[in-house]
């Protein structure tokens, strides 16, 4: 019998071992406030003291998810949370976690000057309305099939109908590198995954680490991995984004610096993602804040 389980449902099977013990606090402790430590607090300014709200979907493991503990309380963890709280404990911020479906998140952070998201990529047209820190994370972008052998190039994806959670990177890639593509958007990347479960469509392009954790919780599940090469024009590094001019930018951009020199940030990756996605001290496609950029 195959295992049919949603996207926010099987988040929960990830909470037992290594995850259920987060190295940072929880964002629930940061939103109650956490003390400035570490080199980054010593030289914090503007950002010290501030209450942020992190706006972002609760159900895009392995970066953020709903974890339950032994006494039935439910509290979000995840890649995106241990660096938020590191960062609110470096820098002696606050924030509060505000779960909304990815379709929102960009409009809730235009225009916020106290709001952040994570796990975006930077291109031309959201610089326009957007900041962004330099790059935390590498992504890959994932193709999640019903049996069969994974699909690992875009070639294979042809006649194939595709879902795509709309306006994310991978639902614009697809979209250029094949025009004529059988592309079906839906607002989360739940509705994506169970399209292809139920067999009315053939593919969803994901985030790899995503595709990675639907696909061990799903029976049948196979999961391909597109090569950089091939998505690196429009798949970008994972970034902390911000309202266009929002203050606290380059302080969290310094911060997540730190974090990728001091070995930080790998450590988490390791935990949350796997091995093969940490950075091993090589940072150079991280890139810079837009912020630098921009010269400002």
């Amino acid at each position: 019998m195959t295992c049919s389980i949603s996207r926010r449902g099987f988040v929960g099977l990830l909470a037992g071992g290594a995850v259920a013990a987060l190295a940072g606090c929880s964002a629930q402790n940061a939103a109650q406030g956490s003390a400035a430590s570490g080199s980054a607090a010593a030289t914090a300014t503007g950002i010290k003291g501030a209450k942020l709200t992190f706006v972002g979907d609760d159900a895009f493991a392995p970066y953020r998810y709903i974890d339950t503990d032994a006494d039935g309380k439910h509290k979000v963890v995840g890649l995106d949370i241990a660096i938020a709280d590191e960062m609110a404990s470096r820098l002696g911020f606050t924030y509060t976690f505000e779960p909304q479906d990815f379709a929102a998140t960009l409009a809730s952070i235009q225009g916020n000057d106290t709001a952040f998201t994570m796990a975006m990529s930077a291109n031309e047209e959201r610089e326009e309305t957007y900041d962004f820190t330099r790059g935390y994370y590498q992504p890959l972008v994932g193709v999640l099939t019903m049996d069969g052998d994974p699909i690992k190039s875009v070639q294979d994806l042809a006649g194939k109908s595709i879902a795509c959670t709309t306006g994310t990177v991978q639902n614009k890639f697809i979209t250029k590198v094949m025009p004529d593509a059988d592309v079906h958007t839906y607002d989360g990347g739940d509705q994506c995954l169970q399209e292809v479960l139920a067999g009315r469509i053939d593919a969803y392009l994901c985030d790899g680490a995503e595709g990675q954790s639907m696909r061990d919780a799903n029976e049948g599940l196979v999961l391909g991995l597109l090569d950089r090469a091939e998505t690196a024009d429009y798949v970008g590094v994972y970034r902390l984004m911000a309202n266009k001019g929002a203050s606290f930018v380059t302080e969290l951009d310094l911060c997540i610096g730190e974090m990728l020199e001091d070995g930080t940030i790998d450590t988490y990756i390791k935990k949350y993602v796997g091995a093969d996605f940490m950075w091993n001290g090589d940072f150079s496609a991280s890139g810079t804040s837009t912020v630098e950029s921009q010269g400002k």
